[in-house]
């Protein structure tokens, strides 16, 4: 496996996360799997400081996801693989039930959704899920969804807010590393793509 995964995978956590949250965080091996190359992450628990009300991400679940994506993004090649021409309707095709008809994203969040829907598929529809909207906003990602029973979203709703964290440090054109990327319209981008702007 080439030394790059291991570090495209930290870069993502470390944009996704904010310094002290990524604190402890490393990688323990990059495994072939029949997905991809799968980077295995050991997470130590994060504590919480005294009068710190700030939302905590679900460092475990980000860390998964981006095992996920990045083994998608270098599944059966030496390099990453570029996003398919027609991404979105190849969501629609191979995720119909949790991506639904179409995204509002660009094509560099392919590999991101494709794992987090991938994922949402293994662990288990929730009964009546419905993507009511996947789009873009301020530079990250907001994925709008719905169930019959807000138990059944559980698991469902913690790996679209880990796709909603990652985001964030996913290049919208091409799915690199990136960051976000103020200016007239707000978005996420690599080095290379904020430049050519």
């Amino acid at each position: 496996m080439p030394r790059v995964i291991p570090a495209e995978a930290m870069a993502y956590l470390a944009g996704a996360l904010d310094e002290g949250a990524i604190v402890g965080i490393r990688v323990t091996s990059v495994d072939p799997t029949p997905e991809g190359p799968r980077v295995r992450f050991e997470v130590p628990p994060l504590r919480r400081r005294r009068g710190d009300t700030k939302r905590l991400p679900d460092r475990a679940v980000i860390a998964e996801l981006v095992s996920r994506m990045v083994a998608r993004r270098w599944k059966d090649s030496p390099v990453p693989r570029e996003v398919p021409e027609a991404h979105q309707m190849d969501l629609a095709v191979s995720h119909p039930v949790v991506i639904g008809d179409f995204t509002e994203t660009a094509a560099g969040w392919h590999w991101l959704l494709s794992a987090a829907a991938g994922w949402i598929e293994e662990t288990g529809v929730p009964t009546g899920f419905k993507s009511v909207q996947i789009k873009e906003k301020f530079g990250t990602l907001r994925w709008y969804c719905s169930c019959l029973e807000d138990e059944d979203r559980l698991q469902a709703g913690r790996i679209i807010q880990a796709a909603e964290w990652i985001s964030g440090a996913v290049c919208e054109t091409c799915g690199a590393p990136g960051s976000v990327r103020p200016g007239g319209w707000v978005r996420t981008a690599c080095d290379a793509h904020a430049r050519k702007r």
